[in-house]
């Protein structure tokens, strides 16, 4: 994965395609830690916003049906209680949040949100699974 582009907080990307975006949400710290860890692996995350306490990753619609099955096929069942959310979308999801509700992380700007097809949502899923457990359990992040 490429760096993502510079953007100033609080500032939409120009052109943000994201209408009807699904989301998968963990609290902001283990969301910072996984996108470290996926940007130091070279691997995709899509956007990300930063969104009352809550690092939220938004993904291509149709994505967040399965994620609970695929954190489950990963190893990260249910019985684990992860603060891991996803979401679909619904027809009234604003395009992008409004520079107030929300701060960008990491911007998609030329970057798409992450589909079923992608390799990378299950090292998304992964590496956020895995920060939410070593954040329980009081260990420092992944490397």
């Amino acid at each position: 994965m490429t760096r993502s582009l510079p953007t100033s907080p609080g500032a939409p990307p120009a052109a943000a395609p994201w209408r009807g975006s699904d989301r998968v949400a963990v609290p902001l710290a283990p969301g910072r830690a996984a996108l470290g860890r996926l940007e130091r692996l070279g691997r995709g995350a899509g956007p990300v916003l930063r969104q009352a306490g809550l690092a939220v990753f938004l993904l291509a619609p149709g994505a967040a049906e399965p994620v609970p099955e695929l954190l489950r096929w990963l190893g990260w069942g249910p019985e684990l209680r992860l603060p891991i959310e996803a979401r679909a979308a619904y027809p009234g999801d604003p395009r992008v949040p409004g520079p107030r509700a929300a701060h960008w992380l990491r911007t998609g700007a030329g970057r798409p949100a992450l589909d079923l097809r992608s390799p990378d949502l299950l090292c998304l899923l992964d590496a956020l699974a895995d920060a939410c457990a070593r954040e329980r359990l009081g260990l420092p992040p992944a490397r």
